[in-house]
This record gives structure tokens, sequence and C-alpha cells, in this order.
């Protein structure tokens, strides 16, 4: 269960990777108005890569 956990993980961490780096990008290739959207869509695809991370790992903790 842990090997499926840890590869889950990576997808995710990866993902946050991704969408930090195109955070960064839009601010500067982007108009003040896009890149707010665009911030927007970022922030809330790193936000659920954190709570499906949190979640993945503390379902270990309720099944001990």
């Amino acid at each position: 269960m842990n090997s499926v956990r840890i590869v889950i993980s990576l997808f995710l961490a990866l993902l946050i990777v991704v969408a930090t780096t195109g955070w960064i990008w839009v601010g500067s290739h982007q108009a003040a108005a896009q890149a707010t959207a665009s911030r927007v869509v970022l922030t809330l695809c790193i936000l659920a890569g954190v709570v499906g991370l949190t979640t993945l790992w503390r379902a270990e903790r309720r099944n001990s």
C-alpha cells in the first residue's frame, strides 16, 4: 500500500511543482487581469495537491 501512496505522492508533487512554475511564469508573460485569473486557478491546483497529499497520508493513521 505504501508503494502506491509513494507513486501518487510523486505525481501530486510534480503537479504542485508544475503549477508553481506556471504561477511564476504567468506573472511575467500575461497581462495583469489574465495573470490574476491564471494565478487563482493555479493556486487552487496547488491547494488541491496539498489536500490530496494530506488526505492520502492521513488515511494510514486512521487505519492503524
